[in-house]
């Protein structure tokens, strides 16, 4: 990986036009790749006897997330991507090689649709060719974790156990019975649920269970958070209000749903949106609420120009109508420039630190 990172350090950033033209032509490119993978009679090989739609929407995915890449120059981002994909749609059944058909299909679609333009585009798409060797060897699969937690008796692998059973009552119990121990929401989010969700997500990754399993144990974690919350009698609202909410086009809200906990138990009167709010409707909301702070949950890196239009909105309010803005989620894992380039006031990795933060803003306002 590092050797990887080191490389990125070469590559020359996408220029405002092509990026541009890219998206100006994202329909035209995306039907050119498509074809080309269809005309090609060992299409069934290379999907590994996968439908052909899974096919289109990765094509899809893959032009919205590069799109992302080349408008926040975030090539770190772009190098610990690849490896998860690869591993992905193969642990699925895709062959190696579809990576290595697909890229020279998106080239020759770029440089036919882009012309002048797709130099520095394409060269992006020729440094994802010539280390294709290197991204598959980080693709490789991760240790069997369910064979591993047979033998656990932590709470964390015994919660695990439960959310792969889709045994919603164990859940509870197991949560309910830490909660009485400890009395720590902190400790059961950030070393039970949230360490035990990472591996049902590398699970589906690496096609140990179903996305219909995976959704199960998402339901089961959101109908926790909403059936364990009432046992905890949130202390009188005391501060500021703050509207929490996930990104627009973004399905993942089990973590901005704990940071509206924490901060409700914080004494914050807090708005939790959920899931996929536009942005339309999200900055009216925030004229409307005028709160103190305005909190974006990002798991998915296509969905950052989405997040980056909201904090343009947010900066072009009038000052007293300007909430104080915080984001977090998954994605920020892949960079290390991301947050600097979305512009926002903070950043939080987890909902204690979420809490922390905006203590300090209150403390200091």
């Amino acid at each position: 990986m590092e050797k990887l990172l080191r490389k990125t350090e070469n590559l020359t950033p996408v220029a405002p036009e092509a990026l541009a033209a890219y998206l100006r032509h994202g329909e035209a490119l995306l039907e050119q790749v498509n074809q080309t993978l269809l005309d090609r009679t060992d299409l069934p090989q290379l999907l590994g006897g996968n439908p052909q739609q899974m096919m289109f929407d990765n094509h899809r995915y893959h032009f919205d997330f590069m799109a992302n890449v080349f408008e926040f120059q975030a090539y770190d981002m772009l190098v610990r991507m690849v490896p998860w994909v690869y591993r992905a749609y193969m642990s699925h059944g895709f062959s190696a090689d579809y990576f290595l058909v697909e890229l020279e299909a998106w080239v020759d679609a770029l440089r036919g649709c882009l012309a002048e333009e797709a130099g520095s585009v394409v060269n992006i798409y020729e440094f994802l060719l010539q280390n294709h060797d290197l991204f598959l060897e980080l693709a490789k699969p991760y240790p069997e974790s369910g064979a591993q937690s047979r033998d656990d008796d932590s709470d964390e692998a015994v919660f695990y156990r439960h959310l792969l059973d889709g045994d919603f009552k164990e859940c509870f119990r197991l949560s309910r019975n830490l909660l009485e121990r400890s009395g720590s929401l902190d400790r059961l989010y950030l070393e039970i649920i949230q360490p035990a969700m990472y591996r049902i997500g590398r699970d589906w990754e690496t096609g140990r269970i179903s996305v219909a399993k995976e959704h199960l144990a998402s339901a089961i974690v959101m109908r926790l958070l909403a059936s364990i919350y009432p046992l905890l009698n949130p202390p009188p609202t005391l501060k500021g209000k703050v509207v929490i909410t996930a990104a627009p086009n973004e399905f993942h809200e089990i973590g901005a749903w704990m940071v509206a906990n924490a901060l409700e138990l914080d004494g914050w009167k807090t708005v939790f949106l959920g899931a996929n709010t536009p942005r339309t409707d999200l900055l009216n909301l925030v004229q409307s609420e005028q709160p103190k702070v305005l909190a974006l949950s990002i798991a998915m890196p296509f969905n950052l120009r989405h997040v980056k239009k909201i904090l343009h909105g947010v900066k072009n309010l009038p000052c007293d109508q300007r909430p104080r803005t915080l984001v977090g989620g998954q994605v920020f894992r892949l960079s290390d420039r991301l947050q600097q380039t979305l512009g926002a006031d903070g950043y939080a990795d987890n909902c204690a630190a979420a809490r922390n933060l905006l203590q300090q803003w209150w403390d200091g306002a």
